[in-house]
């Protein structure tokens, strides 16, 4: 089961990456617009930077879940030392803590 979560895992990167490639070449293209697009295309570059930075946040929580399963603690709460409910895991499978420890730091 962890193979399959460590190759799931990987293909997500690999994907995220991707759109991080597509946002550089969007940033990429030269803006040639009048006044009234550069508004809208600044607009356009919040959005982008959002989420590219939604994308490199996501990458490093999967990252650390692989470091987790070839180590042999993923699913095991950082906090308590606890199993990690299969249920969150599935919700979230990139969990460092289990749903007590969680709602505590909350």
């Amino acid at each position: 089961m962890t193979q399959e979560l460590k190759a799931q895992f990987t293909k997500r990167i690999v994907e995220l990456q991707q759109r991080i490639e597509a946002i550089h070449n969007d940033f990429a293209k030269a803006n040639e617009s009048d006044w009234a697009e550069l508004a809208s295309e600044r607009e356009n570059d919040e959005v982008l930077n959002a989420l590219e930075s939604e994308a490199k946040v996501e990458i490093q929580q999967l990252s650390n879940a692989i470091n987790r399963i070839e180590n042999g603690t993923y699913g095991t709460c950082e906090t308590c030392g606890e199993d990690i409910a299969l249920k969150r895991l599935a919700v979230q499978p990139a969990a460092i803590q289990c749903i007590s420890c969680a709602e505590k730091a909350a």
